[in-house]
Parts: structure tokens; C-alpha cells; sequence
């Protein structure tokens, strides 16, 4: 507990330096000029006048703006999280980004301690997308590995293909597919498949809200037992842009086997992002799965919290 504390820490406070930084939060100079010299000309005669000096403020970012910081295409339609594959800072009210363009995003975040105990984690990934006005494609990877005392206690991968494409104004259809193994979980792998339509409950510049409900196919190797199902999905996912730089989002699914209430799996995510530099950015997030059927002699609920570095690209 106290090492995710650590983390907690370090990533927060990382995420306000980046922060307090980007809004351009600089002391003003102090100048030691002498006061302007009083004259006793008499009123008839002409006063010398002191220019006033005003110096400029700098543009307030608004909420078009903000997408445009934040790598959102023009007539984009879908979630804000896929606009931070780009994060460079842009002139306000400007787009470099080519209409169907990939964005990809390379990530990385490592944890070292040594001491009274030697702990070791690292995660490596990379994200593509692909959106236009009425559909979108995004492909990821991502692997977790970590050591405690020498000892491996995390190993996990995930990879996973999703497109969607927009039906009406407040509607979607989505086809999802996606691998996964976790070998300290016991888990040799797992698949799903899943067609779902999806409806946008809120969307704005700033604020989005969906819930999607479908179903599909799941197999997975667990002790080495083999089994598939007929799965349902729901999910929820509701992503905020805060002041003008950062980003939080939070996603959860629940997958159940439709003809056994007794399996099921939840997989969730909080996570915050902030801009750091010209695509670059700085991401903390914490995810979680609960598997209600574990491997035996495993624990049903697997959390990870990482802090990572995006080069977006």
C-alpha cells in the first residue's frame, strides 16, 4: 500500500508541475525605473507625457481551442480519450492534424525501488487511430512486467481491435475484438468478440458520456481448461477535459455469461492526462479486473496503477 501511495504521489505531483507549467504561471519582473520627474511649468505650458506601458495577456484557450490542443479532428464524433494519441499545443483556434490521418502514441513507465525491498515494474505500449466524420479504427498493445524481491509478480499483455461507426447524431454501432493473457492470474489466454450498438448521452466539446450494450463470444484457457460462451457486454465510459490541458476519463464493462449469472468478469479504468510538451504527455491511471470465477489458488481482483510518458507521433 504505501509503494502505490509512492506512485500516487510522484504521478500526481509530476502531473502538477506539467500543469502549472502549461498555463504559464511565471512572476512578473520587477523593474527598478525612477519615478518620472515632476516639472513646475506653469499650466499654459506643454507637460510631458508618460506612456503608459501595458503588456499583453495571452489568449484564453476556449473550448474549440482546447480541442485542437487536445488532437480532435474536425467532425470527429466519438470519445475524447482517442484525441490524446495527439497532444501537441497548437496556435488556439487552429488544427494541424490532416483529416484521416493516423495518430499513434508510444508509451512507456517504469517504477524502480531498492532497499528493504526490491521492486521492479515497466509497461510498454502503442496506440493507432483512425477517425473520420462517421467511423473510427483503433488498434493497441500493451504489456505490464514486474518483479518484487527477484520474484516475477506481474506479467500481463493485452491487444485489442476496435471500430465503430456513427448511425445517427446520438448513436453508434461497434464491433470489438480482443486478446489477453495474464500468467501470474493463471490465465493462458483469453478472447472476446462483441457487436454492440452505443448511444451518446452527453456530448460536448468538453464533457462526453456513452453507454453501449451488446453481446458476443468469449473463449479463454484458464488451468488449463478450456471453455467458450455466448457473452453479453454493457459498458459505460465518461470522459471530462479539465481546465485546458488535462484530461480524465473513466471506463467500466461488465461481461457476463448468459446462461450462468456465476461468470462474469468487470474491467475498469480511471485514468488523468495532461500535456507536457509538443507531443508529449504525461499519463496516471488506474486499472482494475475482477474475474468471478479465478484460477484456483488465484485472487479474483487484479489492480494495476501506472505513471507513463506518451510520445505521440
Amino acid at each position: 500500500m504505501k509503494r502505490t501511495c509512492h506512485i500516487l504521489t510522484g504521478g500526481l505531483v509530476l502531473l502538477l508541475a506539467a500543469w502549472c507549467q502549461a498555463q504559464g504561471f511565471v512572476p512578473a519582473a520587477v523593474t527598478n525605473e525612477p519615478a518620472p520627474a515632476v516639472t513646475n511649468s506653469p499650466p499654459e505650458a506643454t507637460t510631458n507625457i508618460v506612456p503608459t506601458v501595458t503588456h499583453p495577456k495571452a489568449a484564453p484557450i476556449n473550448g474549440s481551442s482546447l480541442m485542437s490542443a487536445f488532437g480532435a479532428l474536425p467532425g470527429g464524433k466519438f470519445s475524447l480519450t482517442g484525441r490524446t494519441l495527439k497532444l501537441p499545443m497548437p496556435t488556439p483556434g487552429t488544427n494541424t492534424i490532416a483529416p484521416d490521418a493516423w495518430r499513434r502514441s508510444l508509451y512507456y513507465g517504469m517504477t524502480l525501488t531498492q532497499g528493504n525491498s526490491d521492486i521492479l515494474r515497466y509497461s510498454l505500449g502503442l496506440d493507432a487511430l483512425k477517425e473520420r466524420k462517421s467511423d473510427l479504427f483503433r488498434v493497441k498493445a500493451r504489456g505490464i512486467y514486474g518483479e518484487s524481491d527477484s520474484k516475477t509478480d506481474t506479467e500481463n499483455a493485452i491487444a485489442a481491435m476496435r471500430y465503430e461507426r456513427q448511425l445517427t447524431d446520438i448513436t453508434y454501432g461497434l464491433g470489438h475484438i480482443e486478446w489477453m493473457t495474464d500468467s501470474i492470474a493463471g490465465l493462458d489466454y483469453r478472447v472476446s468478440a462483441i457487436l454492440s450498438p452505443g448511444v451518446h448521452l452527453i456530448r460536448t466539446d468538453e464533457t462526453l458520456l456513452n453507454l453501449e450494450a451488446g453481446a458476443g463470444y468469449l473463449t479463454e484457457k484458464k488451468d488449463n481448461n478450456e471453455q467458450g460462451f455466448v457473452a453479453g457486454r454493457f459498458a459505460v465510459t465518461f470522459e471530462k477535459v479539465i481546465d485546458s490541458h488535462a484530461l480524465f476519463w473513466l471506463t467500466c464493462e461488465y461481461l457476463p455469461k448468459l446462461l450462468d449469472s456465476n461468470v462474469f468478469y468487470i474491467n475498469s479504468e480511471v485514468g488523468l492526462a495532461t500535456v507536457v510538451a509538443r507531443n508529449l504527455s504525461l499519463t496516471v491511471s488506474l486499472q482494475d479486473r475482477y474475474d468471478n470465477a479465478p484460477a484456483e489458488d488465484t485472487k479474483s481482483n487484479d489492480s494495476v496503477l501506472t505513471t507513463a510518458l506518451n510520445l505521440n507521433f
